[in-house]
């Protein structure tokens, strides 16, 4: 029987989300519409395919996906397996054609270290493909900042990693606009304990969200964004091939790209979703982010670039992509053509030729994954 609820974690520790992912999905009744896949890499401990085992045993269908395994997989599908090195974050994209295939209708993106609270967590990613009759939130500005619908201690306005920079003198100032129902093409639940927040926050200092003070469900109007991560985030099938899968691990000056793979897929899924009857929700479920342990200065040297072009990418997204299909695979097409374009044309003159053939590997990643979509969902 397929399961309707496919949740995808990448890690390189022992996974003790499980126990309490097993506890928090058996308590509300959903054992048997969920399946959890664990993308396994080079770092995974061995110990995680039998602690999968151990939980399916408990009722909890649960697939580790070992290296061995992908690279077999990944020889029908060579060009887009490619695309994703080993010992980096984003190698949970490789998971997504693992969930199309297995006929995946919410696809749950949570991180090792975002455990379930109190929350039903399936039930709240239940909302995703729902329909809203409400109230949508827009910003003048053009973007939203989830992270002031969080109580912090020390209390601190922050915003949420990927939010422009050059926005972050401004505070949320919503319109609230009632249009035509909409669809929930894709859920962010929120995270108390640490914050999504990026490197620059950390490093001036600690912060703890204590407390959510949002409504269950908040949805935003097409005209306003926020950035998306893959901390606790579900996506309509319909819609997972417009949550591109963007590599990282990218040689750049002073190491390698890392940890914005799931912000600029968030910002491109906007893009591409544009005029399309799916919106943005953002709320519930909450998850409790117990942080693996990071050094921040070296965050800060892998998010630097993502940091840096960030405000570029979404200015122009924003500003200057039009799609023009009705169907998301030509749309990724269309994606890809104008960042090629836009790369060329418009990048940053002091932005180094590293990153420019990084955007250009993501547009080339974006057509492999177009084609990896059409076949599976044909």
């Amino acid at each position: 029987m397929n399961k309707p609820y496919h949740i995808v974690i990448t890690t390189i520790f022992h996974p003790l989300i499980l126990d309490e992912l097993f506890d928090n999905i058996s308590k509300h009744d959903h054992l048997d519409e969920t399946k959890i896949w664990i993308v396994g890499d080079k770092k995974t401990p061995g110990s995680v395919g039998e602690f999968a085992k151990r939980i399916s045993s408990k009722g909890l269908e649960t697939i580790y996906v070992d290296v061995a395994t992908q690279e077999e997989w990944g020889k029908e599908y060579t060009d887009f397996y490619r695309c994703f090195p080993y010992n980096t974050q984003s190698r949970r994209g490789v998971g997504f054609p693992w969930v199309l295939q297995d006929g995946c209708e919410i696809l749950i993106l949570i991180d090792d270290d975002n455990f379930p609270t109190g929350d039903d967590f399936i039930g709240g990613h239940a909302n995703t493909g729902k329909i809203w009759n409400g109230q949508m939130i827009s910003e003048p500005v053009g973007f939203h900042n989830v992270c002031e619908y969080l109580e912090f201690e020390p209390s601190r306005h922050v915003f949420t990693r990927g939010f422009p920079f050059h926005l972050r003198d401004t505070r949320n100032n919503p319109v609230r606009k009632t249009e035509k129902p909409v669809r929930i093409g894709a859920t962010a639940g929120l995270w108390l304990s640490a914050p999504d927040v990026d490197a620059t926050t950390w490093l001036n200092g600690r912060i703890s969200g204590v407390k959510y003070k949002g409504e269950p469900t908040n949805v935003l109007h097409q005209d306003t964004w926020a950035p998306i991560n893959t901390q606790n985030t579900s996506i309509l099938r319909e819609l997972i091939p417009a949550f591109v899968p963007v590599p990282m691990g990218w040689d750049v000056p002073g190491g390698k790209i890392d940890w914005y793979n799931d912000i600029w897929g968030g910002y491109f899924f906007q893009a591409l979703t544009q005029g399309m009857p799916y919106n943005v929700a953002f709320g519930r479920p909450l998850v409790d982010h117990r942080r693996n342990p990071h050094e921040y200065i070296n965050d800060l040297r892998q998010e630097f670039w993502g940091i840096i072009l960030t405000d570029w990418l979404v200015n122009l997204l924003k500003a200057d992509f039009r799609p023009i299909s009705l169907n998301i695979l030509d749309r990724l097409g269309e994606l890809a053509d104008f960042l090629e374009e836009k790369t060329d044309m418009s990048m940053p003159a002091w932005t180094p030729a590293e990153m420019k053939s990084f955007m250009k590997n993501i547009s080339g990643t974006m057509r492999q994954w177009s084609k990896v979509c059409e076949k599976i969902m044909k």
